[in-house]
């Protein structure tokens, strides 16, 4: 029997009375029916989802999030289904292109929308999800943890189609909040495994996982089990790239400088002269000590548009600032001609060279590159005011090299005491 169509907005939610009245304010103009799972709220979630829905049920939790997305997506009785979190938000102006794509639902195709990740310590960093699904009985989420709906999708021979819509997700707003869920998520998907699950969605998840709580060699042998499984499987090959990336991350981390760079090599062939990759790439290089390549990488960057893709980036530098990534591999290779040009190119007036210099002493600095660091935040002094960040930097740069009458007086002007 065919579905009526229109779009089943589905959550699963558990204690989220301070969000819920929030998100569903937000989903309620393009919603033609609105399921409410609940897992286990102690506080009134279900009465305040009450207000918006007749069409709230208890599902037990059994530490599956695919089994209650399935179970929400079982209660859905129009022929798509999009799915959210309690900490997840529509604008009115995404609100309104929901309402247009509505007008696309074929059936056939399966929709990524843009998820907007905000934190209260990190910048904005952005991703692709599959979120708008035709309802289907061979459709369904696999994964107990990061679930994923993809792999079912591609069995079913849906049609996948990018839109710009976002999602504005105001979970994990806290590194400590992070590492909770993060530890949490780690003891589900090491059970999964140990009850024989091993495909590659597994191994990659483990490995991102891993690697915020500092298990960088459990992360490397995560990522290597998971890229042997892409590429014997029919689905996640576009996750193939990302893994090669994460690859030269953690083995950076780890010293091993040559599989770093092999992992490099692999990405450049494969993706070509995708800014996002490319960009990450440079900075890498940069950490190698690889100026000329970093410098190589930085060029395919400039004039590109940021476009997320399924791992969480932050978006592309302005062109000013990579410039300034430019200038910095300029000046580690002694070039200090083409960086001073590039310097004075990434101000648009001369008023902000001083800015330029700070950025750059801070680059250096963080990267522990105390020449450079010294000479560009000593040069942007002479310009004017620093922020007492730069301040407290060239005091410990002075400090360090025996200056200590003008270490005192930096520290003094970061507002800092010995």
């Amino acid at each position: 029997m065919s579905r009526p169509n229109g779009l089943s907005v589905c959550m699963i939610v558990k204690d989220e009375s301070a969000n819920i009245a929030d998100a569903l304010s937000s989903f309620t103009p393009f919603a033609d029916e609105i399921i409410v799972v609940d897992t286990g709220s102690s506080d009134d979630t279900k009465e305040i989802a009450a207000r918006f829905t007749n069409r709230i049920y208890d599902f037990k939790w059994i530490d599956d999030f695919s089994a209650a997305r399935n179970f929400a997506m079982s209660k859905a009785k129009k022929s798509y289904q999009l799915w959210f979190d309690a900490d997840d938000r529509i604008s009115p102006e995404n609100q309104g292109y929901i309402v247009s794509l509505k007008s696309h639902f074929d059936g056939r195709k399966a929709f990524y929308f843009v998820l907007e990740n905000h934190q209260t310590d990190a910048p904005v960093s952005c991703c692709k999800q599959l979120r708008c699904i035709p309802i289907r009985r061979n459709v369904r989420f696999e994964g107990c943890i990061h679930e994923q709906i993809f792999p079912s999708a591609v069995k079913a021979g849906l049609e996948f189609a990018a839109t710009d819509i976002v999602v504005t997700h105001l979970g994990y707003v806290t590194e400590q909040t992070r590492l909770a869920k993060a530890w949490r998520n780690l003891a589900v998907m090491e059970k999964e495994r140990a009850d024989g699950r091993d495909d590659g969605a597994l191994h990659f998840f483990l490995a991102v996982t891993y690697a915020p709580l500092g298990k960088s060699r459990e992360a490397v042998r995560s990522m290597e089990a998971a890229l042997e499984r892409f590429e014997k499987e029919k689905s996640n090959h576009n996750l193939i790239p990302e893994g090669y990336l994460f690859l030269a991350k953690e083995s950076l981390k780890l010293e091993e400088y040559d599989r770093c760079l092999s992992c490099l090599a692999l990405v450049r062939s494969l993706v070509g002269a995708s800014p996002l990759h490319n960009f990450q790439m440079g900075i890498i290089y940069q950490r190698l000590g690889i100026h000329r390549e970093a410098i190589e990488v930085f060029r395919e960057v400039s004039g590109k548009k940021y476009v997320p893709n399924l791992f969480p980036t932050q978006a592309l530098p302005s062109y000013s600032e990579l410039l300034l990534h430019m200038a910095y591999s300029l000046f580690c290779i002694n070039d200090r001609q083409n960086a001073l040009k590039l310097i004075n190119s990434s101000a648009p007036q001369q008023s902000e060279v001083g800015r330029s210099w700070e950025w750059l002493g801070t680059k250096a600095f963080l990267f522990e590159n105390i020449p450079v660091a010294h000479v560009a935040l000593e040069t942007a002094m002479r310009y004017g005011q620093l922020e007492p960040e730069s301040w407290g930097r060239l005091g410990a740069i002075y400090k360090l090299r025996g200056f200590s009458e003008k270490a005192q007086e930096c520290l003094l002007r970061a507002g800092a005491t010995e």
